[in-house]
């Protein structure tokens, strides 16, 4: 299961207590992935969601909110995703009470005129909005998380698609009275309501809420983290490893250019001592061979820079 299945699976465990705040939910819902249609003179509602599982989950909230059987449910295949649609239709006498409940068709003057803003009567409460919201983001939302293959691009990302501008701006404009700053762009025909940090997708989440996907977030920040120094270390180490090995080679490439031209009895005994060492054990750190010779890592530092020195000069 995906990390973002994930999430709309937790969203839809939870139990709504209070019927404004179902109501909110299914509004926000419908409002994300709902179409409205008509076939031979009679509306119809068609609502799409991402899987069998959210499919049972709306049909048992149209049943206990509005007594309303779902008796066709269909599969789309969703080329850009790759992945089935659940098609819920909606259909009936009981439909026009639905989507006035629903604050998505309203009547002024005996006209029934579709409602364009969706945020009003339904989302005054807070409690409402939040509902509302998680209803958005099960049907039009999207997160991904860091792909554990380390040569992934994959990175945080929660985005709400829109098919319009303005209630992309008006739910960024909501975000942002809880301190959430989403940014908007525009992809083909939708506008995106997006989010890059990690931080406040985890505090998008949270306001869901959603705490059992914040807490894998942080468990997966962490364990990046950890994997992270891991990885400095080792990169650390290694380069650590190379210096030593280039370092090595050019003090013994020195010495044999000594032992060639005047031969290490022109050398101080001190010296001597070293450059027989350093032949002899070549694989040797300066620690090791510090110890080896009974002097400090400075000392042979020191005297192997000496050997260099002279190598230079002949």
């Amino acid at each position: 299961m995906s990390f973002v299945d994930s999430v709309k699976k937790e969203i839809f465990s939870k139990n709504i207590k209070e019927r404004h705040c179902k109501i909110a939910f299914i509004a926000g819902l419908v409002r994300g992935s709902g179409l409205i249609y008509e076939k031979d003179g009679e509306l119809g509602l068609e609502i799409k969601v991402s899987s069998e599982e959210l499919a049972s989950y709306v049909t048992e909230y149209l049943k206990s909110l509005f007594d309303y059987e779902v008796r066709e449910v269909s599969v789309a295949e969703d080329r850009l995703n790759k992945k089935d649609k659940f098609i819920l239709n909606v259909t009936g006498d009981r439909l026009l009470e639905i989507l006035q409940s629903l604050d998505i068709v309203t009547e002024a003057d005996g006209e029934l005129a579709v409602n364009l803003k969706f945020y009003g009567r339904l989302t005054e409460k807070e409690c409402c909005l939040r509902a509302f919201i998680r209803g958005l983001f099960v049907a039009a939302g999207h997160c991904t998380l860091p792909s554990e293959n380390e040569n992934s691009s994959t990175g945080y990302h929660l985005e709400l698609a829109f098919s319009h501008y303005t209630p992309a701006l008006e739910t960024s404009e909501k975000l942002a009275e809880f301190g959430l700053m989403p940014k908007i762009i525009r992809r083909r025909e939708n506008f995106v309501l997006y989010i890059k940090s990690v931080e406040e997708i985890k505090d998008f989440l949270a306001f869901l809420p959603a705490p059992v996907s914040v807490l894998k977030i942080t468990d997966l920040i962490i364990n990046r983290e950890i994997s992270n120094q891991s990885n400095r270390q080792k990169n650390c180490d290694i380069s650590n490893v190379n210096k030593q090995v280039e370092a090595a080679a050019k003090q013994i490439s020195a010495i044999d250019k000594i032992i060639e031209t005047i031969g290490l009895e022109g050398l101080k005994e001190e010296d001597r001592k070293v450059a027989v060492a350093r032949k002899d054990y070549p694989e040797e750190t300066l620690t090791e061979l510090a110890e080896r010779l009974g002097v400090t890592k400075s000392c042979l530092n020191h005297r192997l820079r000496k050997l260099v020195s002279i190598a230079n000069e002949l």
